[in-house]
């Protein structure tokens, strides 16, 4: 795969397996800057390990990830990341800014203080999310949206143009799916690229400019109107999942 300036994340014949059982097969896809793209697939389909994977946190039995250009072994810290709620100990006793501050650590000198400018930047990242109220709250004291929206400031804190976000939507309510996608839709217009995880067909079309279709292996990428179709969205959930008429709308159109 030649490298291209236009592309911010460049995959190549990915292939991780866990203990011989095969994740991910041979998924080459590259994502072009100030995108927002949602990865969907059914449960099991390997949506997070590729998240993982790009981010360095795997390390694939075949093939390359790059970032910018360059390994994704040699970018860690240049892309933020929003980890699934289950995966976060919400009792560990920290407030709203201290989880915002997190993301400016890669920044500080394990010597030194937060300074006043990273302070700055994790009070404005609370402000895009509209948590800067809670700044002095426990964030186990917080709604699941709440938390939610309070990691999704850590990693804007954090001043990545590269975002990859494991299922963001998930358990929270209308509102706050809606208040999240605002800040994901702003993210992109300020120029960073958005990668993420989604379980819901029936809103993929209306969030994201490109779908990534996998199940284990790579089965579409492109606008919604070509990967949400009804021939692979059946092959890819094997005739279980129930085609909405929203969703067929949203690929017919």
């Amino acid at each position: 795969m030649t490298i291209d300036n236009n592309y911010v994340i460049e995959v190549e014949h990915l292939t991780v397996s866990y203990h011989a059982k095969p994740a991910l097969l041979d998924i080459s896809v590259r994502i072009e800057k100030d995108q927002l793209v949602g990865v969907i697939g059914p449960n099991g389909a390997g949506k997070s390990t590729f998240i993982k994977a790009i981010l360095g946190f795997i390390k694939p039995d075949v093939g390359t990830v790059r970032i910018n250009g360059r390994s994704a072994q040699k970018t860690k810290g240049e892309v933020a990341y929003v980890p699934q709620r289950g995966a976060v100990d919400w009792d560990f006793p920290i407030t709203v800014e201290e989880v915002a501050l997190m993301g400016r650590y890669q920044q500080i000198p394990w010597y030194t203080s937060p300074s006043d400018e990273d302070r700055q930047a994790a009070l404005e990242a609370l402000k895009m999310v509209r948590m800067e109220d809670f700044a002095q709250r426990q964030i186990g004291e917080l709604s699941g949206g709440q938390q939610q929206r309070v990691f999704l400031a850590r990693a804007l804190a954090q001043g990545s143009d590269i975002l990859l976000l494991d299922e963001p939507f998930a358990g929270v309510d209308a509102a706050t799916e809606r208040a999240i996608l605002d800040v994901l839709e702003r993210a992109k217009q300020a120029g960073k690229t958005l990668v993420v995880v989604h379980h819901d067909l029936s809103t993929a079309a209306e969030y994201f400019d490109r779908l990534i279709l996998i199940k284990q292996r790579l089965y579409a990428y492109g606008p919604p109107r070509l990967v949400l179709r009804e021939d692979l969205l059946s092959k890819v959930y094997e005739g279980r999942l129930r085609i909405f008429s929203e969703v067929l709308k949203g690929g017919e159109s």
